[in-house]
């Protein structure tokens, strides 16, 4: 595989603007603390705008002269990912091209069908297996055999079995601690536990964990203490789908975070389970330097909810949202235009509600319908239709046709504009 001594190994993430791809830093972080690879692999990471043109970045990555590309897929970049796929094939044939993360993951061998230009998708967690990738690679052996690990063989199409999720998440090196990601004002980000204790029907988060599985404390408070130290950083945030967790873990995070947000430092839009959260949660929120938090409804429609398979506590909700207000915590509220049982009514119902609220922010966006989602398994059944391909935004619903739903869209936007312009 190597044209070289060394495996030239490049990563590249088509973020956010300023971004920087957490993923693919413990990927990496894990890749080189992994004694196989010693001295026999070199890393380069390269984080790119997701609006970067594709010919510029295949340029890029390209010049590496890599022997193994691994790319993060979102359903937000998959279409630029492809495209700079397909032409790096064409510039630097003998690379080895990888790609991991919710969008691919699912429909492994779906994407190796429809694109040619990927040798290999990696299911899951992609530490252990991305490692043990390039370590089968080097030894010039069939990488369908990994574990987790999605490949051609002879013209055919073949994946390894499931690999088992890692059980103690501290053996990932920490890609701040290692120097493998740098830390960036406003755009860091800390991962506590994997896995969701909800199962959202359109979403992806902790499908297929099964379990949450949680970093020590130990390893946060170090990695909090590291980031809220760094200088000129004032702002990060957690990519925890709940931060108030349990009310331990949130009284322990006030206080491993309050000397720092005594200086300043904030935490900036970490999500919450705002239903629990009262007076006292929200004093402890504060206490940990929150500056804004995010959370649904999502909706307000009762079949919606539950075929979301989500709960919704009118009074709760808005007793939460006033809480945190009091402590002068900014909260945006979701809503999911496009969610199956939805009628028109029941989306103009929750832009009445959330406005109404004035909790600081709104966000409306339209239904994506993520591969392997409980949606996407059973979109025929809720009556679901949606592009195929990424970012698959629905086309409509069995209450709100085509044109309907294009017009939620632009009213949804009109009220998000008139709450942002509000005096």
């Amino acid at each position: 595989m190597s044209r070289g001594p060394l495996q030239k190994v490049a990563l590249v993430g088509l973020n956010s603007a300023g971004y920087r791809s957490l993923a693919l830093g413990y990927v990496r972080a894990y890749a080189q603390a992994d004694p196989r690879l010693s001295g026999k692999s070199g890393f380069m990471t390269l984080d790119l705008d997701v609006n970067v043109d594709p010919w510029w970045v295949a340029y890029r990555v390209a010049a590496l002269e890599p022997d193994v590309v691994g790319f993060s897929v979102t359903c937000w970049n998959a279409r630029s990912v492809y495209d700079a796929c397909r032409l790096l094939k064409r510039i630097v044939p003998n690379a080895f091209v990888v790609v991991g993360g919710p969008e691919v993951a699912p429909i492994a061998e779906e994407v190796l069908v429809d694109q040619p230009s990927i040798d290999a998708v990696v299911r899951g967690e992609g530490e252990e297996t991305f490692a043990e990738l390039l370590s089968t690679l080097l030894k010039g052996r069939s990488p369908w055999r990994v574990e987790g690990v999605t490949a051609r063989r002879d013209g055919e199409i073949v994946s390894g079995s499931d690999r088992a999720l890692i059980g103690d998440l501290d053996a990932i090196p920490s890609p701040y601690l290692t120097g493998v990601l740098e830390p960036v004002e406003g755009t860091a980000y800390i991962e506590t536990y994997r896995g969701c204790p909800h199962r959202c029907g359109y979403c992806f988060e902790g499908k297929g964990f099964g379990r949450l599985r949680s970093f020590s404390k130990e390893r946060v408070q170090t990695e909090i203490e590291f980031l809220a130290s760094t200088a000129g950083l004032r702002s990060f945030s957690f990519i925890d789908p709940v931060f108030n967790l349990t009310r331990d873990r949130l009284e322990w995070l006030a206080g491993v975070m309050d000397p720092y947000a005594r200086r300043g430092v904030r935490l900036h839009t970490i999500e919450v389970d705002i239903e629990r959260i009262g007076p006292d949660e929200a004093a402890l929120l504060r206490r940990a330097g929150v500056a804004s938090v995010e959370t649904g409804p999502q909706s307000v429609g009762e079949k919606a909810l539950a075929l979301c398979r989500r709960t919704f506590d009118r009074d709760r909700f808005v007793a939460g949202v006033e809480a945190l207000r009091a402590e002068g915590i900014s909260v945006e509220c979701d809503l999911i235009i496009g969610l199956p049982g939805d009628t028109a009514a029941d989306v103009l119902e929750g832009m009445r509600f959330v406005a109404d609220l004035d909790p600081g922010m709104l966000q409306m966006s339209t239904l994506h319908v993520l591969p392997g989602t409980d949606l996407w398994q059973r979109s025929g059944e809720v009556g679901l239709a949606f592009d195929p391909a990424p970012p698959h935004e629905v086309i409509s619903t069995g209450e709100i046709d085509f044109a309907d739903l294009r017009r939620l869209e632009v009213m949804g936007n009109a009220v998000m504009d008139h709450y942002r312009a509000r005096l």
